[in-house]
């Protein structure tokens, strides 16, 4: 009678503790697959500090578009983690800065390339177009001797021009040579009203007016 109550007493034992020891094997497996998991996830994920140090141009601009060759300009330009900047064509050797500016003075329609290495060896390129005209010419000075004179006496002309290819003084078709000084003289046939017109590269002119009375 007595092993009766002894293997009683062993399976009602065993019959509450094994759902217990069940419950604590499936808590104990979950957790080594949440881990596991875990592990994965740590070593897929990119660093985020890592994606801040590639280079970046942040502006690359000209104030004009467009200007004469007698004209500056002024180009700006701003980079992130560079180290190295340069410019094509190379009118100015740059630095790496967030904010620069400079000038220059194109002759012909350039484009102008913006090129910046960064620390981490990554690469960037920016660039944009200056269209270049010719400027217009410009008469500095021009002096008259007299404004009025007797028939047959002479009048000096005084002058000077830039950027001119060729000046003319009408009514009387003369033809004079486009310099920064010069003086001419002639004989006013009478009296007249007379233009002094300097005429540039591209057919642009600058004039001037003036009279000479002959008593």
């Amino acid at each position: 009678m007595k092993r009766v109550w002894i293997a009683a007493g062993i399976a009602f034992a065993v019959a509450v503790a094994y759902p217990g020891w069940t419950w604590l094997q499936r808590q104990d497996a979950t957790r080594r697959m949440e881990q596991r998991a875990a592990s994965r996830t740590r070593r897929t994920t990119p660093q985020p500090a890592a994606a801040g140090t590639a280079v970046r141009i942040t502006q690359f601009y000209a104030r004009s578009g467009e200007v004469t060759d007698a004209e500056q300009n002024v180009i700006c330009y701003g980079v992130e983690n560079a180290a190295v900047v340069r410019l094509e064509p190379p009118v100015e050797k740059l630095e790496p800065a967030f904010n620069r500016c400079f000038s220059t003075e194109p002759k012909r329609n350039t484009t102008y390339t913006l090129f910046a290495e960064g620390t981490d060896g990554s690469h960037a390129a920016a660039s944009f177009d200056v269209r270049v005209r010719p400027a217009p010419p410009h008469i500095h000075h021009i002096d008259v001797s007299h404004s009025e004179v007797r028939r047959g006496e002479p009048v000096t002309i005084c002058y000077g021009v830039e950027r001119a290819s060729r000046v003319r003084l009408e009514p009387v078709g003369m033809s004079l040579p486009p310099l920064a000084r010069n003086c001419t003289r002639f004989y006013p046939p009478m009296t007249l009203k007379y233009t002094f017109t300097a005429y540039g590269a591209a057919n642009q002119t600058d004039r001037e007016d003036f009279s000479i009375k002959v008593k």
